[in-house]
């Protein structure tokens, strides 16, 4: 009974699943494709060139990866920023670094990103404790012939605990 009842609903179905399957595939990739690429790419990007090698450069204790990340010539007070990040490094071991991207928009090669980061550092120090902080940061952002890089992050005191 199951077999013939099976038996006249794919006899019946064939022609409606045919006419109704063209319509739909070529309107979804062509509607659908092109916006979610275009959003995914700068976010990637930005993930990629920026905040990915911030945090590989923070829980490495590379200095100089950290600064790979800004554009030196650009950004309003490099040279006080690379001091601070180099006494910071001076005054941690460990250090956890993590962060949520929560937006991103770029106009040309001009934009800036937003992310939840929170850091464990563990002081230098006889009893070395970790301390957690957290804050919503925000990297302007350039394009480059090499890729994103910050022209600015705020708030930059972070790294001065």
């Amino acid at each position: 009974m199951l077999t013939f009842s099976l038996g006249i609903t794919a006899a019946l179905l064939p022609g409606l699943a045919v006419a109704q399957t063209p319509a739909p595939r070529p309107q979804t990739p062509a509607t659908q494709a092109p916006p979610a690429t275009q959003t995914v790419d700068l976010a990637d990007e930005v993930v990629r060139d920026v905040l990915a090698n911030f945090q590989r450069g923070m829980e490495t204790h590379s200095l100089s990866r950290v600064l790979s990340v800004f554009d030196a010539q650009d950004m309003t007070g490099y040279e006080d920023f690379r001091e601070q990040m180099a006494a910071f490094f001076r005054l941690h071991d460990n250090i956890k670094f993590r962060y949520q991207l929560f937006q991103v928009s770029a106009d040309n090669d001009v934009g800036f990103a937003i992310a939840d980061v929170e850091m464990d550092p563990q002081p230098r120090d006889e009893l070395p404790t970790e301390r957690r902080s957290s804050t919503q940061m925000r990297f302007e952002l350039k394009r480059t012939p090499a890729g994103w890089r910050a022209i600015g992050l705020k708030p930059m005191d972070f790294f001065t605990e």
